[in-house]
């Protein structure tokens, strides 16, 4: 009888077993998870970690002033002073109206051309890793022009980049596509412009100190036939020329009036005239000149009288 008890408990048991081994058969949905993502399945350590956020996503409270220079900074952001296109093809901003972007794609490596002459101190890029910056160099002496090479490592990025240079900080906006990027990209300045003009104006005044005198009256219209001889007082003219219908007699600019000689007319054989009111000239003075109503042809000067007299005669010579 115990024997038989024993048997029965051993069928028993293996039959149980058998029952658990039908009834929690092993789980194998790898091929369905493959189907769901479109992939082959991977084992857990081979699978890629969750991306992490480096950003705290917190934003700090600010002040109204604060909040003005931020509007400040964003309207000058948001410009919209165009671009435009320069030599071989590049993309021409002006400097400081608008915040220049740089489009770029990767294995296409954009060209930001710097001023002839300007050289690179720092670059500082937003986002060091995955956009890769280098200078280069081309021209020689003053027109040595520098090239800061841009290469995204992949598309859909944006930073922003500054340069500083030994004229100036840039600052500008990178972001990278597909394939839009833009092979050449330079400025153009406003002081440049600036300065050609002011460049432009004193060559006119050195042009106009060379060709016109004091009265505005241009020296390609003058004659200025005359010579000087006699005395060498302080006031002796510096100059005497006629436009064909006045004659001027300019004088040093450091005479003092009350040293002013008298101006009276000779005769074409150099004297007196027989009748005195022929040696009265009209004439007016002028600043530092006489301009007298008529061409001379011989004229002289005279300051003061006796042992103490001083004349310079004045004599055209050429007539053109």
């Amino acid at each position: 009888m115990k024997l038989n008890l024993i048997a029965l408990s051993i069928a028993l048991g293996a039959a149980g077993s058998a029952v658990a081994q039908q009834t929690v058969p092993a789980i194998d949905n790898t091929k369905e998870l493959a189907a769901n993502v479109g992939q082959a399945p991977q084992a857990p350590y081979l699978m890629p970690p969750p991306p992490v956020n480096l950003l705290s996503n917190k934003q700090v409270d600010l002040n109204k002033k604060e909040q003005r220079a931020v509007a400040l900074a964003n309207e000058w952001k948001a410009k919209n002073d165009m671009p435009t296109r320069g030599d071989e093809g590049a993309v021409i901003f002006v400097y400081g109206a608008t915040l220049p972007s740089v489009i770029c794609a990767p294995l296409y490596p954009c060209n930001l051309l710097l001023q002839p002459g300007e050289v690179v101190q720092k670059i500082d890029a937003g986002d060091p890793v995955r956009w890769k910056t280098s200078p280069s160099v081309y021209g020689q002496g003053d027109q040595a022009t520098t090239a800061v090479v841009i290469k995204p490592t992949d598309s859909g990025l944006e930073t922003a980049l500054t340069i500083a240079t030994d004229r100036r900080l840039y600052t500008i906006k990178l972001a990278s596509r597909l394939t839009d990027w833009m092979p050449k990209v330079a400025f153009s300045y406003p002081e440049d412009v600036n300065k050609a003009w002011a460049n432009y104006y004193a060559n006119q005044a050195r042009i106009k100190e060379a060709t016109v005198l004091s009265n505005g009256l241009n020296i390609d219209g003058l004659d200025f036939g005359y010579k000087l001889s006699g005395d060498k007082p302080n006031w002796r003219p510096v100059r005497v020329y006629t436009d064909g219908q006045k004659t001027y007699i300019e004088f040093p600019a450091a005479m003092k009036w009350d040293e002013s000689p008298a101006l009276v007319e000779l005769g074409n054989d150099g004297g007196w005239f027989s009748d005195p009111s022929k040696k009265q000239v009209n004439y007016a003075p002028r600043g530092n000149r006489f301009e007298v109503d008529k061409v001379l042809t011989r004229a002289a000067l005279i300051s003061g009288v006796g042992k103490s007299e001083e004349k310079v005669d004045i004599t055209r010579e050429v007539a053109r």
